[in-house]
């Protein structure tokens, strides 16, 4: 992955250092680190929903196409290099008049893996009914090594794909189902004009058969075509933690980024800075306040309390899951623009 890079790296960093550490222990940063985890396992623990992260780049809309192993998005792949590919892909295409998501001989139909030939996506009983404006594809526990269905196969959901575009945007409206439940129910709306495209994200995610209350989000993708320069804003809250992430990506292949990243719950933990290839600059703060900076590169960060503070074990501890739970999310949410691959 060529983007945030340094995050997994500066979370290993942190895990090691803690192991070295033996000073006393300060409560509030794993609290935070809590929140962030609490709040992740509703997407990382939710079987249909990484069904449809990882399939959702095997979806067609005819058989057979040749379609990508991997999802566009999704716990399998680099959460930012994917979005960064996906809108420079889906900028490729000029602007036009706003068209039918679905072809007219596909809408209403239900799409199932058929494990011959090779397994793909097919309308293989013609008589079962999906939504009268769009389609539904079958979703089933997934093999994580190919992102492909495991055998024999295993019904894990399904997702209702509906087009509800205007005059003004594409709109494609996702209903994530486990039996009658619903798992996920969210839209996607896709705006490109001659100098941007911009992709937004907007509803929520539940894990229906461990319970528990729902994740709702926003997400926004804005790319820039002149530079193609990228702007990310997620934001998720449940009864776990809120989190709110702006990052953007500029220069050569996207590597320059700057971040924003708050964790909220009885208390904030914000990271805030910037990185290069070659170098790293991000400064933690703890209610509002400096709390610890993080220099050097990226393959030998730096930590260093603000004041000459000495960070405890627990702390450096709380910092690596805090970090590697931002990425966790930013990884996981990022699955929600799968299908958009498809039809935008």
């Amino acid at each position: 992955m060529r983007r945030l890079t340094a995050i997994p790296v500066l979370a290993l960093a942190l895990y090691a250092a803690a192991c070295r550490e033996t000073t006393s222990p300060t409560s509030d940063p794993t609290a935070l680190a809590t929140g962030v985890t609490g709040l992740n396992s509703t997407f990382s623990q939710n079987a249909v929903f990484q069904s449809l992260a990882a399939l959702s780049g095997s979806f067609t809309l005819s058989a057979p196409v040749a379609r990508p192993l991997t999802a566009p998005f999704g716990p399998s792949g680099g959460a930012s290099a994917n979005a960064w590919v996906l809108m420079l892909r889906l900028a490729e295409r000029a602007p036009g008049p706003m068209l039918a998501l679905f072809p007219i001989n596909v809408q209403g139909k239900v799409f199932q893996w058929d494990t011959a030939g090779g397994g793909k996506y097919r309308i293989t009983d013609p008589t079962l009914a999906g939504p009268a404006n769009g389609v539904r594809y079958i979703l089933y526990q997934v093999n994580a090594a190919t992102d492909r269905p495991s055998l024999p196969l295993t019904t894990t959901g399904y997702v209702d794909l509906i087009d509800q575009s205007t005059l003004q945007a594409n709109v494609l409206h996702l209903l994530l189902k486990v039996g009658t439940q619903t798992a996920a129910d969210y839209t996607i709306t896709e705006v490109l004009t001659t100098t941007s495209d911009t992709l937004k994200a907007v509803g929520y995610v539940t894990d229906v058969v461990a319970g528990g209350t729902p994740v709702s989000f926003g997400l926004s993708h804005a790319l820039t075509l002149a530079d193609s320069s990228l702007v990310t804003d997620y934001s998720a809250s449940g009864s776990a933690a809120a989190v709110t992430m702006h990052t953007s990506y500029s220069g050569a292949g996207g590597n320059n980024v700057t971040l924003d990243w708050v964790v909220q719950k009885s208390g904030s933990l914000e990271v805030v800075g910037s990185s290069t290839s070659s170098t790293i600059n991000f400064q933690f703060k703890f209610n509002g306040t400096a709390w610890a900076t993080v220099g050097g590169t990226p393959s030998v960060p730096t930590f260093t309390g603000a004041g000459g503070r000495t960070l405890t074990a627990t702390d450096l501890l709380a910092l690596a899951q805090v970090l590697q739970g931002f990425y966790n999310i930013a990884s996981n949410l990022s699955g929600v623009f799968g299908p958009a691959f498809l039809v935008f």
